[in-house]
């Protein structure tokens, strides 16, 4: 008998341990939809983010280094080089603007976009990416405006839901980034 109530008593706080362990995985809602871990619907990634990591191919446009130093007409101004990019909580259009920032591994392509420059945002609506500077630091000659100007230009026209850029500084539109090219509206194409 005492082996039995033993027994009994093992089973039932077997049972009552399986039954309170909180399962980490997210339930199916047996709709069809999407297994969510958190109350504003994103999904928690293997690493332990909040939001999801997502990659996509994107075109991005540098400055032609042997343009830059021979002024050759004949020359492509801009070459396009494919990269995937990482994105998620910072929105792609955004990744794409800081990427262009740094230096490519290319050693015959430059990025003109001033080091001293200081990206806040970039945020989309209604087709147009807007492309917002911190005034300070967004400083330099006519033709690394004209290639800043162009490689964002360039390269967030690439993306279908993009049809065109209006540049901000501070949040505000501005006459010019650097003072040698109008861009207080917004620019569907690269300049020539």
């Amino acid at each position: 008998m005492k082996k039995f109530i033993s027994i009994f008593l093992i089973a039932v706080l077997v049972i009552g341990l399986v039954a309170c362990t909180d399962d980490k995985k997210p339930k199916d809602d047996g709709l069809g939809n999407e297994p969510i871990d958190n109350m504003d619907g994103s999904k928690d990634n293997e690493n332990g983010n909040d939001k999801e990591t997502l990659s996509k191919e994107v075109t991005l446009y540098f400055a032609n280094k042997e343009y830059i130093d021979t002024g050759n007409e004949d020359l492509d101004k801009l070459i396009p080089e494919k990269r995937i990019l990482e994105y998620g909580d910072i929105p792609l259009e955004e990744v794409i603007v800081s990427e262009l920032m740094k230096n490519p591994d290319n050693k015959n392509l430059s990025s003109a976009i001033p080091g001293t420059a200081k990206l806040l945002s970039v945020e989309v609506s209604d087709g147009t990416a807007f492309v917002d500077f911190s005034s300070d630091g967004m400083s330099g000659g006519s033709l690394q405006e004209f290639f800043t100007i162009n490689q964002i230009v360039a390269s967030l026209l690439e993306l279908e839901d993009i049809d065109q850029v209006q540049f901000l500084l501070d949040g505000e539109k501005a006459e010019s980034l650097m003072g040698h090219f109008t861009v207080d509206e917004p620019l569907k194409e690269i300049m020539e």
